[in-house]
C-alpha cells in the first residue's frame, strides 16, 4: 500500500471517529483528534508522489 493510500485511510478513520463520538468523549480528546486529523491531513497535502511525476 502507497503511502498516499495509507494517509487517506488514517484520515478516513479519524475523521469517523470525530464524527461518531458521543457526548460522553471529553472535550480534551476530541481535540486530540481533531490535531491528529489537522496532522494527518497536512502530510498527505505535502506529499510528494514520485510515480507521478517522473519524466523518463
Amino acid at each position: 500500500m502507497s503511502r498516499r493510500m495509507e494517509l487517506e485511510n488514517e484520515l478516513k478513520m479519524v475523521q469517523q471517529r470525530i464524527d461518531n463520538a458521543s457526548d460522553n468523549v471529553p472535550k480534551e480528546v476530541k481535540e486530540a483528534w481533531v490535531k491528529e486529523l489537522d496532522s494527518i491531513a497536512f502530510e498527505l497535502n505535502n506529499l510528494y508522489d514520485d510515480d507521478e511525476n517522473e519524466f523518463d
